[in-house]
């Protein structure tokens, strides 16, 4: 779907999906077995351009998974994992995850965290931005550096994400979801998503678990929550598409 149709058609998810859910709870479009796994299809799914163009479904499949439950103000960076997964007949290219990161009193801002990709050619740093919402968007563009990645057809690939917060970061519950998105040229689509990935940002003064990992498996949403996530995916695209458009890096996390 275009990027800038994001927020009307998300108004449209939260209408059509906020009654459904509250009569039937939905899983959480994330999983934690072996591989990625296409998105479910949506009735008010536009029409996918990446692949033939006539599936009502994602052409990309998403999933986030192996991140730590806990993250430490003034640690050093922690890996997650980004499985995408062709499910066309079709080469993909130009593909830019964006994750959305927001927490419960939205205090958290773009200079109390550092996020770090792997691409084919080296590691390189997330652009972010903060939207009206508070939430915190990182686009995987690596500043002017990076083109996008390629999927063959039928073909997956696995993103390693690096994250550390700030000495100064707040502490609490954040949750992490991605969009996935194509650029064509000056506008771009909405090719994939993945969701539910919840951890909390501890002082060092803080107990945890060791070794205990965040929980990415299917989760109940009620419809609020639902709705809002669709909200949130809107803004997300909005702000990526005009990142993407620019390629001019607003605030790149700090290295």
């Amino acid at each position: 779907m275009r990027l800038r149709k994001a927020l009307a058609l998300s108004a449209l998810l939260a209408a059509v999906v906020a009654p459904a859910a509250a009569a039937a709870p939905a899983a959480a479009d994330v999983g934690n077995g072996s591989g990625a796994r296409p998105a479910p299809a949506l009735p008010s799914r536009a029409r996918a351009t990446c692949g033939d163009g006539k599936s009502t479904a994602f052409p990309i499949g998403a999933r986030i998974r192996g991140g730590p439950s806990v993250y430490r103000t003034g640690g050093g960076a922690q890996s997650w994992f980004l499985d995408l997964t062709n499910t066309t007949a079709s080469r993909c290219t130009a593909i830019h995850p964006v994750v959305v990161l927001s927490d419960e009193a939205r205090v958290l801002r773009a200079d109390h965290l550092r996020m770090d990709f792997d691409t084919p050619e080296g590691t390189l740093p997330v652009s972010l931005e903060e939207s009206d919402r508070d939430e915190i968007i990182a686009v995987f563009d690596g500043g002017d550096a990076f083109s996008g990645y390629t999927l063959a057809a039928g073909g997956s690939l696995t993103v390693t994400v690096h994250l550390a917060f700030a000495p100064d970061a707040p502490t609490g519950e954040v949750v992490a979801d991605a969009a996935v998105v194509q650029r064509r040229g000056d506008d771009g689509d909405w090719v994939g998503e993945a969701g539910g990935y919840r951890f909390t940002v501890e002082s060092p003064r803080d107990r945890v678990q060791a070794g205990s990992l965040a929980h990415t498996g299917p989760q109940e949403r009620h419809g609020a929550a639902t709705a809002a996530a669709a909200l949130t995916a809107g803004t997300a695209l909005l702000l990526a598409s005009r990142r993407l458009r620019r390629r001019k890096p607003l605030h790149t996390a700090p290295r």
